[in-house]
C-alpha cells in the first residue's frame, strides 16, 4: 500500500509542475521586418529570423515601426516545433524579450 501511495504522489507532483521552455539569448542588430519575419544579424554575421514576438516584447519596442532598424538588442527567444500541412516538422523562433543595447 505504501508503494502505491508513493507512486501516486510522484505522479501528482510531476503532473502539477509546469514545463519550462528553454530560452536562448543573443546580441544582434535588428535588420527589419519582411513578410511577417523579424530579422536580426549578430557580430559574426549570422542571421536570425523570428516568425513571432511575445506581446510584452512588442509593446516594449515596436519593431514594426522601423525606427529600431540598425539598433543592437539582446534578444531572448524560444524555439518551438510546428507541423505543416504535409505533416512535416519545422522549427519556429519566437521573441520573448528584447533589451536595447546602448
Amino acid at each position: 500500500m505504501k508503494t502505491v501511495f508513493i507512486i501516486f504522489m510522484a505522479l501528482g507532483i510531476s503532473v502539477s509542475m509546469p514545463i519550462k521552455q528553454e530560452e536562448f539569448i543573443i546580441e544582434a542588430t535588428y535588420i527589419g521586418l519582411e513578410e511577417g519575419v523579424y530579422t536580426f544579424v549578430d557580430d559574426d554575421e549570422l542571421e536570425y529570423e523570428f516568425s513571432d514576438i511575445d506581446i510584452k516584447a512588442s509593446k516594449k519596442y515596436d519593431l514594426d515601426s522601423g525606427k529600431f532598424i540598425g539598433k543592437k538588442f539582446e534578444v531572448t527567444y524560444w524555439m518551438d516545433t510546428e507541423t505543416d500541412e504535409n505533416d512535416e516538422k519545422y522549427d519556429v523562433y519566437i521573441i520573448v524579450s528584447l533589451d536595447l543595447i546602448k
